[in-house]
């Protein structure tokens, strides 16, 4: 019985013994004052050294070129706008006899928009002993003011603006018997039919037995097209210059894009473009149409027609802001670079779609020359490829070696030296 005892308290005393040298086996060490040196840690860098004449690194920082192949582009970015769009106004002060449409309204070419009188003066008046056929300004009641950037003949519809339906008033000397009454003959036509000016504007002055002094004017649609403003009521007087109708045809599209002068050369009528409208998810072709240069300031403008298809009818509405681009020469080659590469530039622009910059994005490189000197040399970011991560620039020789250290302005000449 006593040995039994016995041997039950030796072999609890061991289990205690036991479990303590386990509890402390698993205590944690203790804190040491020696610092951590992790290979991978960012913020120690003992692997770079700079001094008053020579810079020595790690192979680490040097990056060997890799030569890609990449399509050179241009970024272009305007408002869809009809291409056909005009703006009639009253040339002098006249009274709106009659408006024949409504806001909104789909008219055909050759309608009939609107009808305005203008009263003369006295001394405007047909003199029967005049025999001249010069013009006279004064039968002018309406012009029409083509606002379209890219109608061929948009120089020509704005110089004759200020003298669409203009006349010319023919008297004869008054003979025995005669009622004297005044005929009004339209200035672009000799037959006593009205015509279609260039604008679009149609003559119907007319003069009456009773009151010569009138003229009535009757302006039709030069296009098909939506009546998209309406600034005028029937038997409103007008002043001069005063805007009485829109209209727009809303089913040929444009926009015009602004670029440096420097980049006439890369670009052509007829080129290609490629571009997406803000609030759509479909992307859209059109084609450059016309190319016009600004004096001051300098300026390219690039006017890119929408191409009409299933993909853009419906979907590509006046007024969407839009961003596009255009290819232009030969396959470049280019250099693939991390991001650590890249110096003095904001990169925020290229991290979204298209991952391209819409104006060029210039950027520094340090760059480890035949000499082993550093050079901080400009370049140019083409491109962010998001599933890399990485840059496509251009302007590095292909012998080039790329320094990825953040060096200080002042190690421009510094000897490399790699350890």
């Amino acid at each position: 019985m006593v040995t039994a005892m016995a041997t039950s308290k030796v072999l609890n005393k061991s289990l205690y013994l036991l479990s303590a040298v386990l509890i402390v086996a698993c205590q944690p060490p203790p804190p040491s004052d020696e610092p951590l040196t992790a290979a991978d840690s960012a913020s120690v860098d003992n692997s770079l050294s700079i001094t008053d004449d020579s810079v020595t690194m790690t192979p680490d920082y040097l990056l060997s070129i890799k030569p890609t192949r990449y399509q050179p582009s241009l970024g272009l970015q305007g408002n869809i706008e009809p291409i056909k769009k005009i703006k009639l106004i009253a040339v002098h002060p006249a009274t709106v006899e009659e408006i024949l449409v409504s806001k909104g309204q789909w008219v055909e070419k050759g309608a009939p928009l609107f009808i305005v009188r203008r009263l003369n003066t006295a001394s405007q008046t047909t003199d029967p002993s005049n025999t001249t056929d010069e013009p006279s300004s004064e039968t002018n009641a309406a012009a029409q003011e083509n606002l379209s950037a890219d109608d061929t003949s948009n120089s020509k519809q704005q110089d004759l603006a200020k003298d669409t339906a203009k006349a010319k008033t023919t008297s004869k000397p008054s003979q025995p018997k005669s009622d004297n009454k005044t005929t009004v003959k339209n200035a672009q036509t000799d037959s006593q039919e009205p015509s279609t000016t260039t604008s679009g504007v149609e003559n119907a002055d007319r003069a009456t037995n009773t009151k010569p002094q009138y003229n009535l004017t009757t302006v039709y649609a030069s296009f098909s097209g939506r009546i998209e403003g309406l600034y005028a009521n029937t038997g409103q007087k007008l002043e001069a210059r005063t805007p009485i109708l829109q209209l727009s045809d809303e089913t040929k599209l444009h926009f015009t894009a602004t670029l440096p002068i420097q980049a006439e050369p890369q670009l052509s009528v007829g080129q290609t473009v490629n571009f997406t409208a803000e609030g759509a998810l479909d992307k859209f072709t059109g084609q450059v149409s016309k190319l016009t240069t600004t004096t001051e300031p300098k300026r390219l403008l690039v006017s890119v027609n929408a191409i009409e298809n299933e993909i853009s009818r419906d979907k590509l509405l006046p007024n969407m802001k839009v961003t596009g681009r255009v290819n232009y020469g030969q396959i470049e080659v280019g250099v693939i670079v991390p991001k650590r590469a890249l110096h003095d530039v904001d990169l925020t622009e290229l991290h979204s779609p298209p991952y391209k910059p819409l104006r060029e994005l210039t950027a520094n490189v340090w760059i480890i020359e035949q000499d082993q000197r550093l050079t901080l040399q400009p370049i140019e970011v083409i491109e962010f490829d998001p599933s890399t991560n990485q840059y496509l620039i251009s302007g590095i020789s292909n012998d080039s070696l790329i320094c990825l250290a953040n060096l200080p302005i002042d190690s421009k000449g510094k000897k490399v030296i790699v350890s």
